[in-house]
């Protein structure tokens, strides 16, 4: 018996395969879709597995020293570590700020953060609030950064400080560690009491 030519009609003029070809055609096809597949999922699963952890702390625990003075001390409910990118991703921090003769600074808390291992700084991220270690004086805000080389505490989301001589707002903020030298970016409210005696 002899086989047919197979057609196919969608091309102009139509495209005929010789006698069995097709099915070669069609098994090369299935092939390539299986192979094509098959990449896209080992991608999938690598790129999924870049988000992923490389350690998982719960109840997670540091102390920040500084030529081998204790700078602070924070805690934090989970903390994920990502080797790669270099950072801690904490979930309900508090960092408790210290002075060079061990006194606490301020006392910060926020509810996630970002922990970088290169440099030592620390964003605070949602629900940011600072308080001062006579509690004279509350800072809230939804972003700080916390630059360890310099030790001081920077801000460029608006920020609410209040003390016991009135409310400053403003649109960001540059202060040292221990809350006491403050610079707001455009303040607004009870701004005669910006400085050392706020």
């Amino acid at each position: 018996m002899r086989l047919a030519k197979i057609c196919i009609g969608i091309f102009r003029p139509p495209f005929c395969f010789p006698p069995g070809a097709f099915l070669f055609f069609i098994m090369f096809a299935v092939a390539s879709l299986s192979c094509g597949e098959k990449q896209f999922d080992e991608a999938l699963y690598q790129g999924r597995r870049a988000d992923l952890p490389d350690q998982v702390f719960e109840g997670f625990e540091m102390t920040i020293t500084e030529n081998g003075i204790k700078q602070g001390w924070l805690k934090a409910d989970r903390a994920e570590k990502y080797e790669k990118k270099k950072l801690f991703n904490a979930q309900n921090l508090k960092v408790i700020f210290y002075t060079s003769s061990g006194e606490i600074k301020s006392v910060m808390t926020s509810r996630r953060g970002i922990i970088r291992t290169d440099t030592g700084d620390m964003e605070a991220l949602d629900s940011v609030v600072v308080i001062s270690r006579d509690s004279t004086k509350t800072l809230e805000t939804e972003r700080l950064i916390w630059k360890k080389k310099e030790n001081i505490i920077v801000g460029d989301t608006a920020v609410v400080i209040t003390s016991r001589r009135g409310v400053v707002r403003g649109d960001g903020i540059k202060a040292d560690a221990g809350f006491e030298n403050l610079e707001v970016k455009n303040p607004t409210g009870d701004i005669h009491v910006l400085g050392n005696e706020f």
